[in-house]
């Protein structure tokens, strides 16, 4: 089966979010320093998703303002747009059917602690109105598995 050119260009990373609860942000910062090397060595956009359903507010605003001080202290400007913090894989259950992604309170944290690297939400994105407010608040990318429901102005109930 042959990738398309948009899969070729990206590089998925899911932060180390356990390390980073459990104490050891420097095994994190280190994880995030290679996988960023590599993605930009390779021009590739390079997200890292953060799984905010896993996390307190304080790990959000901590683990988004990890990933941008790491970039910042190692790559060029030129390349910060090519670095996102993303907000969740879509499969992190959570207990009693939580949000598990992209909700306005994480966005803005992450908007807040992340800038100037772009912000992208995933995971939770289910209606025309969401989507409209993520853009509002500044996201540059919303990942959802109901992109044309939402264009079409309605709603999913979709979980993915």
């Amino acid at each position: 089966m042959q990738q398309s050119k948009m899969e070729l260009m990206i590089f998925n990373f899911v932060c180390n979010y356990e390390a980073f609860k459990n104490g050891n942000p420097a095994l994190v910062k280190q994880e995030i320093l290679i996988g960023t090397q590599i993605g930009l060595a390779n021009n590739k956009t390079v997200k890292w998703i953060i799984e905010v359903a896993a996390l307190t507010d304080k790990d959000i605003i901590q683990l988004s303002a990890l990933i941008k001080n790491v970039v910042i202290s190692n790559f060029k400007e030129e390349n910060y747009n090519s670095v996102f913090v993303k907000s969740s894989t879509g499969f992190f259950k959570t207990e009693n059917d939580f949000p598990n992604g992209a909700t306005i309170p994480t966005i803005i944290m992450m908007l807040e602690n992340a800038s100037p690297l772009p912000v992208k939400a995933a995971g939770g994105v289910r209606s025309y109105d969401e989507a409209i407010e993520m853009i509002r608040l500044g996201v540059k990318r919303i990942g959802t598995s109901a992109a044309k429901i939402i264009a079409n102005g309605e709603n999913t109930t979709n979980q993915y």
